[in-house]
């Protein structure tokens, strides 16, 4: 029938907008769309990465201000940690952008780590 929503997404939602939410929300979005069920790869794989990506930023930032507290280079670690910031904000408009476009993004070495930390999933 005309108009009857998807099933292989999560929430009978069109598989565009589920991959777009799950990048504009990362984390949180991530796990509702992997949780919401569906099958739909595109979607899935949205979700996946989306989780992937925000768990390494967060484990980067972490280990900068690690380094910076223990070598006393507050100002170079500083820097280094906005760049990482911007870096995650580009991605997040990209992805975000490419999902609700229906696009499936591969976000350089974030792709392998979530192919092999979701294998199951992703399957």
């Amino acid at each position: 029938m005309v108009g009857q929503p998807p099933t292989d997404t999560p929430f009978g939602m069109e598989p565009n907008v589920a991959a777009g939410l799950a990048y504009l929300f990362p984390l949180i979005g991530g796990i509702v769309m992997l949780a919401g069920g569906g099958t739909n790869r595109l979607v899935r794989w949205a979700a996946a990465q989306s989780i992937t990506w925000v768990v390494v930023y967060v484990v980067a930032q972490i280990a900068v201000g690690i380094v910076s507290m223990l070598l006393h280079l507050f100002l170079a670690m500083m820097f280094v940690g906005w760049i990482l910031w911007l870096a995650a904000f580009v991605i997040w408009i990209a992805t975000t952008i490419a999902g609700f476009q229906g696009r499936d993004v591969r976000i350089p070495w974030i792709a392998g780590i979530t192919e092999s930390v979701f294998k199951g999933i992703l399957a």
